[in-house]
């Protein structure tokens, strides 16, 4: 398990490209346009689970009375092979709900960077 390291973005920025295994962290900092770019180095494509520590069972969708989905899996992204994949993460904010310690998990052999303001 590796802990990715957020990169401050300013100008010409350099990061360093982790390669995943099957469960790594980050904390995620709200409001701060953290993007995470999963990038696919292998032959086919593989999926990434993103999750907080404490994301909702029964999450409310706004606008949409008592209808509520469950966010409890985590959110899962499909990254095809030779491909790449940025998510910004206060988009998905609520799949990272709890104490900003996030994981990727099912992720092995993908490379990640974390970009943030």
């Amino acid at each position: 398990m590796a802990a990715l390291t957020a990169t401050t973005r300013a100008g010409v920025t350099t990061a360093s490209r982790n390669t995943l295994s099957a469960s790594d962290t980050f904390t995620y900092v709200p409001n701060t346009n953290q993007v995470l770019e999963l990038h696919n180095l292998t032959g086919g494509s593989l999926t990434a689970v993103i999750k907080g520590s404490a994301p909702s069972a029964a999450y409310s969708i706004p606008g949409a009375g008592a209808t509520t989905v469950d966010l409890s899996a985590g959110l899962s992204v499909v990254v095809a092979a030779s491909a790449s994949k940025f998510v910004a993460l206060d988009t998905i904010a609520a799949y990272l709900a709890g104490t900003g310690a996030c994981t990727v998990t099912g992720a092995a052999t993908l490379t990640a960077i974390l970009l943030q303001n």
